[in-house]
């Protein structure tokens, strides 16, 4: 997985995590991480295989304080050779089917770039909806973008 991350970022731009991010991790840090996904009945990672490559992952948390531990956020990333062949929504829809049966978790959310059009319409063919935005929470290159809050109550 290590390799595969970085492979993942190069062409995404719309990733808030960068190559440069990653390369900050040690392997004690991704480790750690690893170790408190596995602790956490309420945290979950997938990820899409196929002939031993690595095609995409997605990861969920909820929130870690009682009031807001129902809910949570998800990020997902597709290898580029990967996009547009079903490999994001099955990573989705494999989300929304363990939190349907998690006992703690009743929102699934998410924050999406609003030019990235592609993920928008899949978001929304799974029946999330927007609920607000952040006006210019993202700069690249000079250039802003909202980013669009979507969930889903499961």
């Amino acid at each position: 997985m290590l390799m595969a991350a970085p492979k993942s970022l190069v062409d995404a731009p719309y990733m808030l995590t960068t190559v440069e991010d990653l390369k900050k991790l040690s392997l004690e840090d991704i480790k750690n991480e690893l170790e408190n996904y596995a602790a956490n009945p309420n945290y979950l990672k997938l990820i899409a295989e196929y002939k031993n490559e690595i095609a995409g992952v997605i990861d969920f948390k909820n929130g870690n304080k009682d009031k807001v531990a129902h809910q949570g956020s998800f990020a997902m990333t597709v290898l580029p050779q990967y996009r547009n062949l079903g490999v994001g929504r099955a990573l989705i829809e494999s989300l929304i089917s363990w939190a349907r049966k998690n006992e703690t978790i009743e929102k699934v959310c998410l924050e999406v770039m609003e030019d990235n059009l592609g993920a928008i319409h899949l978001y929304k063919a799974l029946n999330f909806v927007e609920e607000g935005r952040k006006a210019k929470a993202i700069k690249m290159n000079g250039r802003y973008q909202d980013l669009i809050l979507m969930a889903l109550f499961v």
